[in-house]
């Protein structure tokens, strides 16, 4: 799709372009690696996941202190704007699970991951609601309230704003809330949205109302998930290679007030992690090029 921007309309807010951390798997050199992505992106999104997730839950509390210690070091001096996503694969990760045991570890899992974006003095935690167990989403939607009042004693002390990103088409066992939904549960339990662009219009656009949805949740959106996808097909491939209109997708978000990051986020077999860096920072050039030009940013 075309990236050429309109002079003529200007957007009065624009996202900012940053990565995540999951694109090279969650290395377990937490620390060295946000120093890397930080040569880049000042917008980044650390991931609890693979490697990093079994060194940040196995660490004593002394290899924790000197983890945090090294990431702030480095979120402080090289001026990063940085978010937590929170565990979100394998057990104890389904805050709408029936199994009232599974609920509680998954709720702890989460709790954890809000300590330590406070730890880390950061103000955002993305995370997965979980899996649709074949019920209904007005269940689900409770069972997820219900999770989320246990969190909320500690959103309160930490000031640190939980953001649960819309799930996609094509991976039927992941609960996928419509637009209204998602506004409802924002609403109702004083949280926010990361809205994964690709994941909204593999559900959307086939159905031809990608721009009332996106109408929709625009205002509850704290950080945007990008990459390229084809056609309605989940996977997230680098900018440029599929056929997703992101640069509109982008400047329609702006128009709603969105300025905070977008973020490079999940890969796909068949490409290499640099096929993702040098494709984000290229479409990163010409969309801080085309906002200057506009005086924006």
């Amino acid at each position: 799709m075309t990236d050429v921007p309109d002079t003529k309309s200007p957007s009065p807010a624009r996202p900012r372009i940053g990565f995540s951390t999951n694109i090279w798997d969650n290395p377990a050199d937490i620390v060295g690696h946000l120093d890397f992505l930080a040569d880049h992106f000042t917008d980044i999104e650390f991931e609890i996941a693979e490697e990093a997730q079994e060194v940040l839950f196995g660490a004593t509390a002394q290899e924790y202190e000197k983890i945090v210690g090294g990431m702030r070091s480095v979120i402080t001096e090289r001026g990063l704007d940085v978010s937590v996503h929170a565990a979100w694969y394998g057990p104890h990760t389904d805050l709408c699970a029936a199994d009232e045991a599974e609920r509680t570890e998954s709720v702890h899992f989460l709790r954890r991951a809000v300590h330590l974006a406070a730890d880390l003095g950061v103000d955002r935690v993305t995370y997965h609601p979980g899996y649709t167990g074949r019920r209904p989403n007005t269940v689900l939607l409770d069972v997820l309230r219900s999770s989320l009042d246990r969190v909320r004693p500690l959103l309160d002390r930490t000031g640190v704003l939980l953001c649960m990103e819309n799930m996609g088409a094509d991976r039927p066992r992941y609960v996928v809330f419509s637009p209204e939904e998602h506004v409802t549960l924002c609403e109702s339990t004083g949280t926010w949205m990361t809205l994964d662009i690709p994941h909204l219009a593999t559900v959307h656009r086939p159905r031809g109302d990608f721009d009332e949805a996106l109408a929709t949740v625009a205002p509850y959106v704290r950080t945007a998930h990008i990459a390229d996808i084809k056609g309605s097909d989940h996977t997230h491939i680098p900018i440029g290679a599929g056929d997703l209109p992101l640069w509109e997708s982008l400047e329609k978000l702006g128009s709603y007030g969105f300025d905070g990051a977008a973020i490079v986020e999940e890969f796909a077999r068949g490409y290499t992690p640099e096929d993702y860096l040098k494709a984000a920072l290229s479409f990163r050039e010409r969309w801080d090029a085309a906002g200057a030009m506009r005086g924006e940013g």
